[in-house]
């Protein structure tokens, strides 16, 4: 127990935020299990209606998560918005989130993806987007096993693409919302052993994912005519892993 005041240090000071010269901005964000359907204990979500609800296990909870999402949505004020941990259903989840941000921001600023369930997961990646400034170009596309065996979607989630167009300029980006195999368990059972090298589980799923993202990318897989591409979300690896060397390997820059 301290008996005079604590005198503290920093020694790792958090950077200021860097400039940035583009016209759109694009946020990442995980929700951390934003479920629509409230947790009963009932196995009743996922595209199947057979996997467990992840999410608030109260209405009152349900409100509180919702509440923390439109502010810090709100405050960073993104023209596209990557999701990741969103309930796998067909829209219900982001209605709730835009309904949401719209009530507290004003009719119409934000505006969703729709590209339904995805996958098999209780979970799925998703997009927000503002209207006024970022527009839809085409249909989404989705990175599965059936596009490339190389993707594992019984480890991976299923990849979202998106192609932008800048309202004033015309400017096209393809944004692809990932959330790849986390650390947290084993994928022994797939040839994929932890081999003790610092990168955890599963970092050969990741690798192979990856390297399908990048390839699937560079296909031009949403028909936008334009190279321009940028990847976001959880990759579940850091910057000098296999999986983003892989990424690197194959001509994409890291923004870090």
């Amino acid at each position: 127990m301290p008996t005079d005041p604590v005198q503290f240090e920093s020694m790792n000071p958090r950077p200021c935020a860097p400039a940035a010269g583009g016209s759109l901005s694009v946020a990442s964000f995980n929700v951390l299990n934003f479920f629509s359907t409230v947790d009963t204990g009932a196995d009743s979500c996922g595209p199947a209606d057979n996997s467990g609800c992840r999410g608030a296990d109260s209405t009152a909870e349900l409100d509180r998560q919702l509440d923390k999402l439109v502010s810090a949505i709100g405050i960073m004020d993104a023209d596209i918005v990557g999701l990741v941990e969103l309930e796998n259903n067909a829209d219900a989840s982001l209605q709730l989130l835009v309904d949401a941000l719209n009530s507290a921001l004003g009719a119409g600023t934000y505006d969703y993806v729709d590209a339904g369930t995805i996958g098999t997961d209780a979970i799925k990646v998703g997009f927000l987007y503002q209207p006024a400034t970022a527009g839809l170009v085409g249909a989404p596309a989705i990175l599965d096993a059936s596009t490339d065996a190389r993707f594992n979607d019984d480890r991976n989630r299923p990849v979202l693409a998106q192609t932008f167009e800048q309202v004033t300029t015309n400017a096209r980006v393809t944004v692809a919302i990932n959330h790849l195999k986390s650390k947290g368990s084993p994928c022994t059972d797939d040839g994929d052993p932890n081999v003790g090298d610092g990168q955890g589980n599963c970092n050969l799923t990741r690798t192979r994912a990856a390297a399908a993202l990048a390839d699937w990318l560079l296909s031009d897989p949403t028909g936008s005519g334009d190279a321009d591409s940028l990847i976001i979300g959880d990759l579940n690896a850091y910057l000098l892993e296999d999986p983003l060397a892989a990424l690197k390997s194959a001509g994409f820059v890291s923004l870090l």
